[in-house]
């Protein structure tokens, strides 16, 4: 027996999920790896215009008929006069097949190298965005987990409650058999106990209901209560809010930047080369020539409306992102100092809720004695059993409130919440 009652504790110590464990379901659900495949997608677009400023290299191959003989390359005048005197065949065909290859490289397109700095940022601010969905996520858990924590303490207080007025109900009833003590009040302790199972029924939802939320973010459904103990010590830095919108108004400049670069000229290399193979059209001889070019080109686009419209949206999106900052440290100033100051008060009530609970303690024995001596209605006698059970939930939620501030303070700074809460 002994052997099994170890058993059955081991079992439930590995089925009874800690925080930690919590946590580390959070980064291996699809919503977290969605936000890793956002940073690989964004880390590959930059990759691809840096790749761009590396030649680019294809072979060809062609057969190809003229309807009048095309020559195999540009023939010189004082090359085609040897060939006449010598009888030697000229390099021109109807049927000409070719192999080559072409090779291009810019050797200056100033808007590559614009958009590979704004990609830089643009990469960042995603980094910053996964790093956000993470905490919201461990944020949100830390609220639901409190939640569900207040709703257990609120069941168990209701059923503590429930086995007290149960107490109670039993030496009433042997006071109604002797006829010292009235039937309705027997009556009405069972009318009470009625409601209390209605409320456990009612909580017993709210809490399927706050285990399947959890269930959503972490794939792990939960049985048993889970400790929290919250370290307050949060560090105060940079909102990590700010930080995406910062790299996304360094990104807009760049746009700027980028839209004024279509006014720039584009400097490309380009190399081409093949061997082309043929009959002569004079004399049938097989030729086999080779031909190639290597040229610098330069492209100046020095008249296009549409570039000043670019320039103009580039612009206004990179004000719309400066006042984005301006109105998100505004309204995370406003946030800390409404959590700050709750939190304080919480403290405070938390103290005062504790002590409340040891007065009505003994308030309630006393209640219990004065009714059992029928000194006391039973109305009266309830309401101290009430009063009981409603400063334990109350305790309960007061710690759920703070426990989720908590949380909300150092999501906003960007703490990493596996060091605020064990």
């Amino acid at each position: 027996m002994k052997k099994l009652s170890i058993a059955l504790i081991a079992a439930i110590s590995l089925n009874a999920a800690n925080l930690s464990e919590l946590f580390n379901a959070i980064k291996k659900t699809p919503d977290t790896q969605i936000d890793s495949v956002l940073i690989k997608k964004t880390k590959t677009i930059k990759k691809e215009i840096v790749n761009s400023l590396y030649p680019s290299i294809s072979l060809f191959a062609s057969a190809e008929h003229f309807s009048t003989p095309t020559n195999l390359r540009p023939l010189p005048p004082t090359v085609s006069a040897k060939i006449g005197m010598e009888h030697g065949g000229y390099p021109f065909s109807q049927n000409i097949e070719k192999i080559g290859f072409s090779a291009s490289m810019p050797v200056f397109v100033k808007n590559i190298y614009d958009t590979k700095n704004k990609m830089s940022h643009l990469l960042k601010a995603t980094e910053y965005k996964a790093k956000i969905n993470l905490l919201k996520r461990e944020s949100l858990l830390i609220t639901l987990l409190s939640k569900y924590n207040y709703l257990i303490k609120l069941k168990e207080a209701l059923i503590k409650e429930r086995k007290s007025i149960s107490t109670t109900l039993k030496a009433i009833e042997v006071g109604v058999k002797v006829g010292r003590i009235p039937e309705f009040n027997a009556l009405r302790l069972k009318d009470a106990l009625n409601q209390i199972d209605i409320k456990i029924s009612n909580i017993n939802t709210q809490i399927d209901s706050v285990v399947s939320e959890i269930y959503k973010l972490t794939k792990i459904k939960l049985s048993s209560p889970v400790q929290i103990t919250a370290n307050s010590n949060i560090e105060k830095k940079e909102f990590l809010a700010v930080k995406p919108l910062k790299e996304n108004l360094t990104a807009s400049n760049y746009d700027v930047k980028i839209a004024k670069d279509s006014f720039w000229p584009k400097l490309t290399l380009q190399i081409k080369g093949y061997r082309a193979f043929a009959n002569a059209y004079n004399n049938d001889d097989k030729l086999a020539l080779n031909y190639a070019s290597a040229g610098i080109y330069l492209n100046w686009n020095i008249f296009n409306r549409k570039n000043s419209a670019e320039i103009q949206k580039a612009k206004i999106e990179k004000l719309q992102n400066s006042l984005e900052i301006q109105k998100t440290i505004k309204d995370l100033n406003a946030e800390v100092m409404k959590i700050t100051d709750t939190l304080k008060e919480l403290k405070k009530s938390i103290v005062l809720a504790q002590n409340s609970i040891e007065i009505k303690q003994e308030l309630l024995k006393g209640a219990k004695v004065a009714f059992k001596l029928n000194r006391m209605t039973v109305d009266d006698y309830l309401k101290y059993e009430d009063d009981l059970a409603l400063a334990k939930a109350n305790l309960a939620n007061l710690i759920a409130s703070k426990n989720s501030l908590i949380a909300n303070l150092a999501f906003i700074y960007g703490n990493n919440l596996e060091r605020i809460f064990k």
